[in-house]
Formats: structure tokens, C-alpha cells, sequence
């Protein structure tokens, strides 16, 4: 795979790892969607509804491949630590299967007793609930501000969400870089 490439499958891990739905490719979307108004055939309409699908939500584990494939010889290229993958919310579990040498137990093995930090305190969800303000935010800044994983994270989102206590204020205008903009969240009412 050339460089470009490798690249390309860190990039897109990444940004599937903060919004999934920034991968979606809205133009096959659009596609598919006209190809399902034209079908006339049942088994036709079910494998378009079924692609839709795959499109609207794609899938991370064809990006978690890509990346477990080529993240080593691409980070030693340029020379991107462990902790700077981490930093970046990429789980342990996943670097070492891309190769590299992630410090603390895998699965299966006991604990270490030799702890060279502090332990990291855990972020119950009403701790990030607590933490939701009036203003729109992401689910990125979200994150940063409590402190709390992106799994917890966007389980409160869901939740709040869920429960009407959160609405979607479209997508975040300020946003900067590769992908889509993330989805902008504010309290209802």
C-alpha cells in the first residue's frame, strides 16, 4: 500500500473513531436512494434498503482493518508514538493488534503491580450529564471538558437524546479538517 494509502486508512480510523457518520457517503446515498424509487423488483429493493443502510452507517470495522494493516510501518515512518494514538481515543486492544507494544496487561494476563502513575479516576455518566451546559457542544468537546472516555460519552449523548433531555442543533459550523462536520448538541426546551 503506498504511503498515500496508509495514511489514508490512519486518517479514516480516526475520524470514524470521533463521528462515524462523517465516512457517510452522501452522493452513493443519493444514488441508491434514486435506484430504490426506480426498482420494481422485491430482491432488487431489498439489496438497495440493504446497501442504504451499509451507507448511512458505515461500518468501523472496515476502517478498524485498514488501520490495524497499515498504523505500525505508517506511525514508524513518521515517527507517531503509542500514547499519541491513545491520546486520539484509539483502544489499546486495537494497537496491539496493528503491532505495536502497548504497556499495561492485555487480555487474559494479571494485573501489573508495578503502576508508574497515578490510576485514572473513572467518569460516571452523571458526572458527565452534570457537565452538560447550555451551550451547543459536540461530543468531542464533551469529552474534553469531563474527562470522561469516548464510549461513556456517547453513551450519555444517546441517552439524553433518548430521553428528550438533548436535541441535534445541526453541525458544528466552526469545524476545521478532514471528514464531516461533527453534529452540534444542545439541551431541549
Amino acid at each position: 500500500m503506498a504511503n498515500s494509502s496508509a495514511e489514508t486508512a490512519v486518517r479514516e480510523y480516526l475520524v470514524a473513531l470521533k463521528d462515524p457518520s462523517a465516512l457517510r457517503d452522501d452522493s452513493t446515498l443519493t444514488d441508491l436512494r434514486t435506484q430504490l424509487d426506480e426498482a420494481t423488483d422485491t430482491i432488487s429493493r431489498l439489496e438497495l434498503r440493504q446497501r442504504i443502510m451499509d451507507v448511512e452507517s458505515p461500518s468501523l470495522q472496515r476502517y478498524e482493518e485498514a488501520f490495524v494493516t497499515h498504523a505500525k510501518a505508517w506511525a514508524d515512518e513518521r515517527q507517531i508514538t503509542v500514547k499519541a494514538f491513545a491520546a486520539e481515543g484509539v483502544q489499546p486492544s486495537v494497537l496491539r493488534r496493528a503491532g505495536f507494544a502497548v504497556a499495561g496487561r492485555a487480555r487474559g494476563t494479571g494485573r501489573s503491580s508495578s503502576r508508574t502513575g497515578p490510576a485514572r479516576t473513572r467518569v460516571t455518566t452523571q458526572e458527565v450529564r452534570s457537565g452538560i451546559g447550555k451551550k451547543p457542544f459536540t461530543v468531542k468537546q464533551l469529552q474534553e471538558s469531563s474527562g470522561a472516555s469516548p464510549a461513556v460519552v456517547r453513551k450519555v449523548v444517546q441517552d439524553e437524546l433518548a430521553e428528550g433531555r438533548l436535541t441535534e442543533a445541526g453541525k458544528d459550523p466552526d469545524h476545521r479538517g478532514p471528514g464531516r462536520a461533527p453534529v452540534l448538541y444542545k439541551r431541549a426546551g
